[in-house]
């Protein structure tokens, strides 16, 4: 089959182009699938990090309420899941550190002398 060469030319410039656009459509749907990832780990850590401040938040007013007698009002701050425990389970608890190695190996104070470190007070 025999074409014109100024067509085969234009054809070939389009083949080229069409190729180059495709390679660019890839990297800017690679990169838009890079950037909605880090957007949802960003997402996650900074409810984490709500969550952690609304915790000391609440520690602080109750420190403040225990020694000062006085009750403050203590900001809360929501998390941007429709779910707020969503960001619970994501997260790990930070609030029981060292219960799971309690129950697996039972209570550690158990024949433990801590009369010997600095600033003991026996109850």
């Amino acid at each position: 089959m025999w074409i014109n060469k100024a067509h085969y030319y234009t054809l070939n410039g389009l083949v080229e182009s069409l190729e180059a656009r495709n390679a660019e459509a890839f990297k800017c749907n690679g990169e838009r699938l890079r950037l909605q990832t880090e957007n949802a780990r960003l997402r996650s850590d900074m409810d984490w990090f709500k969550l952690r401040l609304n915790q000391v938040e609440r520690e602080r007013g109750q420190l403040i309420q225990s020694a000062l007698g006085v009750k403050i009002a203590v900001p809360e701050f929501v998390p941007t899941y429709q779910d707020p425990s969503a960001a619970l389970h994501e997260m790990p608890d930070l609030s029981t550190v060292g219960g799971d190695a309690a129950d697996q190996f039972g209570d550690i104070d158990n024949g433990v002398d801590f009369s010997l470190l600095p600033g003991y007070k026996a109850k």
